[in-house]
């Protein structure tokens, strides 16, 4: 099936185009919207699920026996520059 893809920056003209398109049998498909929201301190909330109920304690003893470093950690990230 061809497709065809309207942007415009009004609402207005493109409730238009829906009402026309009804008479020609068109399917119009809408993007789904993300839903983001702000949380209290007006930043907003990451559309993330797992982080809901996040168990950081697993993570407990990951870079245990290795040989890393906050050091060598900045080295790397940064390749020399401060």
């Amino acid at each position: 099936m061809p497709e065809l893809i309207i942007k415009h920056k009004g609402t207005k003209a493109l409730r238009a185009l829906e009402d026309f398109a009804k008479y020609f049998d068109f399917v119009i498909e809408k993007p789904k919207s993300k839903k983001v929201t702000a949380n209290d301190n007006g930043k907003t909330a990451l559309p993330i699920a797992f982080a809901e109920n996040s168990d950081f304690t697993v993570l407990a003893g990951i870079w245990k026996d290795k040989d890393i470093t906050l050091g060598k950690l900045r080295k790397k990230a940064w390749g020399g520059r401060s």
